[in-house]
């Protein structure tokens, strides 16, 4: 049994982390962060949520398919680092190119953005799958 400031804080919680999650997404190819610490405080949240208040009543309104998303990030990751070999370049290179947004400025974008997006999705995927199925009463 969870006590109501528990409920409470973890409903302040959930917003919090989830943005400095994609946060730490968006930060990783050029500073401190990326994809996999993304993930697991993505992971961590949702955990924190079945913990505080119940597997049961978590899946009521938030019940996707973990392993689905797993594998969308892996197809997601793979196509990214095999991706440079079509372009006839080396396994895993990064292109890079800057575009000019009006009114916000320039804007790096990176092919190595979206291979730390198919590993936050791995990392939510996996997490989130172990975590539902030791939760799960069978």
């Amino acid at each position: 049994m969870t006590t109501l400031i528990t409920k409470t804080i973890t409903k302040i919680c959930i917003p919090l982390v989830s943005l400095f999650s994609i946060s730490l997404l968006l930060a990783g190819h050029n500073n401190p962060g990326g994809g996999f610490i993304g993930g697991v405080m993505f992971a961590s949240v949702i955990s924190l949520t079945y913990v505080v208040f119940g597997l049961k009543y978590t899946k009521s309104f938030f019940n996707p398919s973990w392993d689905k998303l797993f594998g969308i990030g892996l197809l997601l990751a793979s196509l990214t680092a095999f991706g440079a070999i079509v372009f006839g370049h080396n396994f895993f290179r990064s292109a890079v190119e800057f575009i000019e947004i009006p009114f916000y400025g320039e804007i790096e974008l990176a092919s190595a953005s979206l291979f730390d997006i198919g590993v936050y999705f791995v990392v939510i995927g996996t997490l989130l799958h172990i975590f539902k199925n030791v939760g799960e009463d069978k």
